[in-house]
């Protein structure tokens, strides 16, 4: 029994409000997309917990930029795969993508950054699917936009009459963001993006899929970031909390033989208890990374790879977020990004 004097902490108590509404558009998203028949309803849910914002006009920016930069990166990498089957070019068209995103953003270094930065992370997302399993690049692309969407106006619809007006507008860009570190910056991920590309290419591996996406995406957001310190301090600790719930979700709901509708149900807890970790300020950034890491390494809404396909991936989702942080810290220590 606790003292009757004992109280928490207040950043360590949910805000229940809060918390309800991220349930809400999330799981909402997941549904709605599951139900329209999206190959991957899971990507649905994920713009819920970035999209969202301390201030209505940057929900408004962030949403916008969201879906605009996933357009402009679903269409680079349709394109690729498209135009041509060469290994060389799409090794290519992803580093170049990963590069000029990345440098763009880390260059405008605002909440107006965010649009190109989705840019580089959709160009993955469409293409390395698409050679590791040989998925149709259209559907990908077709369906990242669509879930983009659901997701964006899911949270628009139950955050932004809840979110005050911001008093002060944002700058575009920030003027001390050199050129030179923004092209250290997009040269990091450029090469991120090229080496794991090269290595599921070689390999065509659903594992080396996810070690690859590990890498373009982890690179693009440190790269993008002004100051990445708060990713290098939680990232590891809010994946492995993102992929051991998504090991529960579907090791659990396979042990006892759920279909597809009792599974999503089974993922609505698993959001709930995410959202009220998100909603905790002590441990909001590991409720993001988590939260995002569990509808990614889980697949949820998925048939998925098999139990064995599952771990080895999660353990490429880590191993891929562990490296960049390790890459990050040895660079920074030395000035260079």
């Amino acid at each position: 029994m606790f003292p009757s004097s004992f109280r928490l902490p207040s950043d360590l108590i949910p805000d229940l409000p809060r918390a309800a509404r991220l349930f809400l558009a999330a799981f909402g998203a997941l549904a709605l997309a599951h139900a329209l028949g999206l190959a991957n309803p899971y990507w649905a849910a994920m713009p819920v917990w970035v999209v969202v914002q301390p201030w209505r006009e940057d929900i408004l920016i962030r949403g916008a930029l969201r879906l605009l930069g996933t357009a402009i990166g679903a269409a680079i990498g349709l394109g690729a795969l498209v135009v041509t089957g060469d290994p060389v070019i799409h090794v290519a068209v992803l580093g170049l993508t990963a590069f000029a995103g990345v440098a763009l953003a880390y260059w405008i270094g605002t909440i107006y950054s965010y649009g190109a930065m989705m840019a580089a992370m959709t160009c993955a997302v469409v293409m390395l699917p698409a050679l590791a399993v040989h998925a149709d690049p259209l559907e990908l692309a077709v369906d990242r936009v669509w879930c983009t969407l659901i997701g964006v106006c899911a949270v628009t619809l139950t955050s932004l009459a809840f979110t005050p007006a911001r008093e002060t507008p944002h700058p575009f860009r920030f003027e001390h963001h050199t050129l030179s570190m923004a092209l250290r910056r997009g040269a990091l991920a450029g090469l991120c993006a090229a080496a794991g590309i090269t290595v599921l290419l070689a390999t065509g591996s659903i594992i080396a899929m996810a070690g690859a996406l590990s890498l373009c995406v982890f690179s693009a957001i440190m790269g993008s970031m002004a100051d990445p310190a708060p990713v290098l301090r939680n990232l590891l600790p809010g994946a492995a909390l993102g992929v051991l719930a998504g090991i529960a979700w579907r090791f659990g709901g396979d042990a006892m033989g759920l279909g597809s509708g009792g599974m999503l149900l089974l993922a609505g807890l698993f959001i709930g208890i995410g959202a009220l970790i998100r909603a905790t300020p002590r441990i909001a950034p590991l409720g993001l990374d988590g939260n995002m890491i569990f509808l990614l390494s889980a697949e949820v809404g998925t048939t998925g790879h098999g139990h064995a396909a599952h771990l080895a991936g999660a353990a490429a989702l880590l191993a891929g977020a562990g490296f960049m942080v390790l890459v990050y810290r040895l660079l920074r220590a030395r000035g260079l990004v």
